[in-house]
């Protein structure tokens, strides 16, 4: 009974190996036809383009506030420096 889970167990790691390394060979193959097509079409002269979702849309200015503040920073009591003041002795 032992021998036979052990089988099993070897049975099935080695079935689902198979299908990974299937599969792996059909994901490579596409990206494979799709690197000798970027390849072509670069030494034709083309430029790639990113795709618009990898594109970060800019900030948005506010062209409002920055030709009139809103807030006008109020002016600030002059502070002089402290002079020593002279003994009358």
């Amino acid at each position: 009974m032992v021998t036979f889970a052990i089988s099993a167990l070897f049975t099935l790691v080695a079935v689902a190996t198979a299908l990974t390394l299937v599969d792996c060979w059909i994901r490579g193959r596409f990206v494979f036809e799709a690197l000798q097509r970027e390849s072509a079409l670069l030494d034709a002269g083309f430029l790639p383009m990113a795709a618009t979702a990898d594109h970060r849309p800019r900030k948005r200015v506010r062209y409002d506030t920055l030709a009139t503040p809103s807030r006008v920073p109020s002016p600030r009591p002059r502070q002089g420096v402290p002079r020593p003041t002279r003994d009358a002795a």
